[in-house]
Protein backbone atom coordinates (compact mmCIF):
# COMPACT_ATOMS: atom_id res chain seq x y z
CA UNK A 1 0.00 0.00 0.00
CA UNK A 2 3.12 2.14 0.36
CA UNK A 3 4.15 2.07 -3.22
CA UNK A 4 0.48 3.60 -4.29
CA UNK A 5 0.69 6.78 -1.81
CA UNK A 6 4.55 7.32 -2.86
CA UNK A 7 3.47 6.91 -6.87
CA UNK A 8 0.38 9.33 -6.24
CA UNK A 9 2.44 11.51 -3.97
CA UNK A 10 5.23 11.73 -6.89
CA UNK A 11 2.28 12.17 -9.41
CA UNK A 12 0.81 15.22 -6.83
CA UNK A 13 4.24 16.73 -6.73
CA UNK A 14 5.00 16.68 -10.44
CA UNK A 15 1.81 18.50 -10.98
CA UNK A 16 2.28 20.94 -8.73
CA UNK A 17 5.58 21.60 -10.27
CA UNK A 18 3.86 22.13 -13.67
CA UNK A 19 1.34 24.15 -12.24
CA UNK A 20 4.07 26.08 -10.67
CA UNK A 21 5.77 26.65 -13.94
CA UNK A 22 3.04 27.51 -15.77
CA UNK A 23 1.97 30.20 -13.24
CA UNK A 24 5.66 31.67 -13.33
CA UNK A 25 5.27 31.51 -17.10
CA UNK A 26 1.98 33.52 -16.77
CA UNK A 27 3.72 35.78 -14.58
CA UNK A 28 6.79 36.72 -16.74
CA UNK A 29 5.03 36.53 -20.39
CA UNK A 30 1.63 36.59 -20.65
CA UNK A 31 0.19 38.93 -17.38
CA UNK A 32 -0.61 42.49 -17.48
CA UNK A 33 -0.95 45.64 -16.15
CA UNK A 34 -3.10 48.16 -16.29
CA UNK A 35 -2.66 52.05 -16.75
CA UNK A 36 -3.32 52.48 -13.05
CA UNK A 37 -0.73 50.23 -12.04
CA UNK A 38 1.52 51.15 -14.39
CA UNK A 39 2.04 54.96 -13.67
CA UNK A 40 2.12 54.34 -10.01
CA UNK A 41 4.66 51.74 -10.56
CA UNK A 42 6.46 53.27 -13.76
CA UNK A 43 9.29 50.52 -14.54
CA UNK A 44 11.54 50.39 -17.40
CA UNK A 45 11.14 46.94 -18.27
CA UNK A 46 9.33 45.73 -21.07
CA UNK A 47 5.54 45.76 -20.28
CA UNK A 48 1.83 44.72 -21.00
CA UNK A 49 -0.51 46.94 -20.15
CA UNK A 50 -4.40 46.52 -20.61
CA UNK A 51 -7.13 49.05 -21.15
CA UNK A 52 -9.97 50.46 -22.93
CA UNK A 53 -8.89 53.16 -25.82
CA UNK A 54 -10.45 56.32 -25.01
CA UNK A 55 -13.16 57.17 -27.44
CA UNK A 56 -12.37 60.31 -29.55
CA UNK A 57 -8.48 60.11 -28.93
CA UNK A 58 -7.12 57.66 -31.55
CA UNK A 59 -5.28 59.23 -34.06
CA UNK A 60 -3.46 56.95 -36.87
CA UNK A 61 -0.64 57.76 -39.89
CA UNK A 62 -0.92 55.31 -42.56
CA UNK A 63 1.94 55.91 -43.89
CA UNK A 64 3.92 54.92 -41.34
CA UNK A 65 1.86 52.47 -39.70
CA UNK A 66 1.29 55.02 -36.31
CA UNK A 67 -0.81 55.41 -33.68
CA UNK A 68 -1.59 57.67 -31.07
CA UNK A 69 -4.43 57.21 -28.32
CA UNK A 70 -4.97 57.22 -24.54
CA UNK A 71 -5.26 54.02 -22.80
CA UNK A 72 -8.17 54.29 -20.10
CA UNK A 73 -7.55 52.64 -16.97
CA UNK A 74 -9.97 52.97 -13.95
CA UNK A 75 -8.95 56.07 -12.76
CA UNK A 76 -5.92 57.21 -15.09
CA UNK A 77 -5.36 57.22 -18.71
CA UNK A 78 -1.67 56.39 -19.76
CA UNK A 79 -0.87 58.24 -23.37
CA UNK A 80 0.67 55.42 -25.64
CA UNK A 81 2.28 56.21 -29.29
CA UNK A 82 2.25 52.78 -31.07
CA UNK A 83 3.88 51.98 -33.61
CA UNK A 84 3.53 48.68 -36.05
CA UNK A 85 1.33 46.91 -38.33
CA UNK A 86 -1.71 46.65 -35.98
CA UNK A 87 -3.14 49.68 -36.61
CA UNK A 88 -6.00 48.79 -38.56
CA UNK A 89 -7.54 46.66 -35.34
CA UNK A 90 -7.40 49.42 -33.42
CA UNK A 91 -10.96 51.15 -32.45
CA UNK A 92 -12.41 53.29 -30.10
CA UNK A 93 -13.53 52.00 -26.91
CA UNK A 94 -11.79 48.90 -27.45
CA UNK A 95 -10.27 46.60 -25.05
CA UNK A 96 -6.31 45.47 -26.15
CA UNK A 97 -3.20 44.79 -24.33
CA UNK A 98 -0.22 46.85 -25.76
CA UNK A 99 3.19 45.26 -25.23
CA UNK A 100 5.97 47.88 -24.66
CA UNK A 101 8.07 50.70 -22.51
CA UNK A 102 7.30 53.64 -20.68
CA UNK A 103 9.64 56.63 -21.80
CA UNK A 104 10.71 58.09 -18.93
CA UNK A 105 11.34 61.65 -20.65
CA UNK A 106 7.85 62.45 -22.47
CA UNK A 107 5.66 59.91 -19.83
CA UNK A 108 4.07 58.37 -23.23
CA UNK A 109 4.11 54.55 -23.52
CA UNK A 110 5.79 53.25 -26.55
CA UNK A 111 3.53 50.56 -27.65
CA UNK A 112 5.84 47.45 -30.10
CA UNK A 113 2.80 45.06 -30.09
CA UNK A 114 -0.99 45.11 -29.92
CA UNK A 115 -2.55 42.07 -28.97
CA UNK A 116 -6.49 40.97 -27.84
CA UNK A 117 -7.55 40.23 -24.33
CA UNK A 118 -6.38 36.60 -23.32
CA UNK A 119 -9.04 34.57 -21.48
CA UNK A 120 -6.44 32.09 -20.05
CA UNK A 121 -8.35 32.26 -16.24
CA UNK A 122 -11.42 30.76 -18.86
CA UNK A 123 -9.42 27.89 -19.99
CA UNK A 124 -7.25 27.11 -16.74
CA UNK A 125 -10.82 26.44 -15.23
CA UNK A 126 -12.04 24.42 -17.89
CA UNK A 127 -8.79 22.06 -17.95
CA UNK A 128 -8.79 21.95 -14.00
CA UNK A 129 -12.41 20.96 -13.89
CA UNK A 130 -11.71 18.22 -16.53
CA UNK A 131 -8.37 16.87 -15.04
CA UNK A 132 -9.06 17.30 -11.39
CA UNK A 133 -11.97 15.13 -11.40
CA UNK A 134 -10.41 12.35 -13.58
CA UNK A 135 -7.38 12.39 -11.36
CA UNK A 136 -9.14 11.95 -7.88
CA UNK A 137 -11.55 9.17 -9.96
CA UNK A 138 -8.51 7.32 -10.54
CA UNK A 139 -7.02 7.53 -7.02
CA UNK A 140 -10.23 6.22 -5.41
CA UNK A 141 -10.70 3.23 -8.06
CA UNK A 142 -6.71 2.50 -7.87
CA UNK A 143 -7.49 2.43 -4.13
CA UNK A 144 -10.64 0.20 -3.64
CA UNK A 145 -8.84 -2.10 -6.52
CA UNK A 146 -5.75 -2.85 -4.12
CA UNK A 147 -8.08 -3.09 -0.96
CA UNK A 148 -10.34 -5.28 -2.84
CA UNK A 149 -7.06 -7.23 -3.53
CA UNK A 150 -6.10 -7.65 -0.43
CA UNK A 151 -9.29 -8.53 1.02
CA UNK A 152 -9.32 -11.31 -1.00
CA UNK A 153 -5.50 -13.00 -0.67
CA UNK A 154 -6.42 -12.52 2.79
CA UNK A 155 -9.80 -14.47 2.64
CA UNK A 156 -9.78 -18.18 3.94
CA UNK A 157 -11.42 -18.94 0.82
CA UNK A 158 -8.07 -17.82 -1.11
CA UNK A 159 -5.79 -20.71 -2.05
CA UNK A 160 -2.59 -19.97 -3.84
CA UNK A 161 -2.72 -21.12 -7.62
CA UNK A 162 -0.64 -24.56 -8.15
CA UNK A 163 0.13 -23.67 -11.34
CA UNK A 164 1.13 -20.47 -12.24
CA UNK A 165 -1.46 -19.19 -14.79
CA UNK A 166 1.36 -17.37 -16.90
CA UNK A 167 2.83 -20.63 -17.41
CA UNK A 168 0.03 -22.91 -18.86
Amino acid sequence: MSSFYIRWGVLLLVTSMIAFLGFQRYQRDVASLTPDQLLENPTPDKTRVMGIIQGGTLTREHDSNRAYFLLQGENKTLPVRYEGHDTDTLRDLKVIVVTGHINSVTAEFDGESVSLIPNYGFVTVAYLLGILPTLFFLFLMERKLRLLYTEVKEAKLYEPEAIDFDKE
